[in-house]
């Protein structure tokens, strides 16, 4: 079965049971994430995907609210891109500014964000999380929590694709 519902004003046809996420980017609208990706459940952590949906109080997150007849969604309603500038200012309070010298400068989510939503480096007055970073923590990937976003994407991919369930959030938040 489909729905149809309206995305910023375009007709989408979408499963049923799909989520606004899905019915947008199917229909080739873009609504920005960190925390979503395909393979993993969608959780809403990093809340970049919100949008405002007619008749819904308040924000929604596109990655886990399922579309419905009818549905009318604004994804760059003023309030959802306020939103998204103010978690990514919240972010870069506590993530080193660093990116003209880290390895994934010119491919990072978060930096495209920032510059996508004009988000300025924050003039930072007090210490940041320091956490040390152990090289051979693991022969496949280097960790570095100092540039943890608390997606929480590798704890699922861990936990759903690997089926380890041996890393977890600790000391965050």
């Amino acid at each position: 079965m489909t729905v149809t519902l309206a995305i910023n004003g375009q007709q989408v046809v979408a499963a049923e049971g799909s989520t606004i996420l899905e019915a947008a980017r199917s229909a080739g609208i873009y609504i920005p994430t960190l925390c979503h990706h395909p393979d993993l459940t969608n959780v809403g952590a990093c809340r970049m995907c919100v949008v405002s949906v007619e008749k819904a109080q308040g924000l929604q997150t596109a990655c886990t609210t399922p579309v419905f007849e009818g549905m009318v969604v604004d994804t760059e309603s003023e309030e959802a891109r306020e939103t998204r500038r103010f978690v990514l200012e919240m972010l870069l309070t506590d993530h080193p500014n660093e990116c003209m010298t880290c390895e994934v400068n010119g491919d990072c989510e978060l930096q495209d964000l920032v510059y996508e939503y004009g988000v300025a480096w924050p003039e930072h007055n007090g210490a940041r999380h320091a956490y040390e970073i152990d090289p051979d923590s693991n022969p496949f990937i280097v960790i570095d929590y100092n540039k943890c976003i608390v997606c929480g994407r590798c704890i699922r991919a861990c936990n759903e694709i690997q089926n380890r369930d041996v890393w977890a959030f600790a000391h965050r938040g």
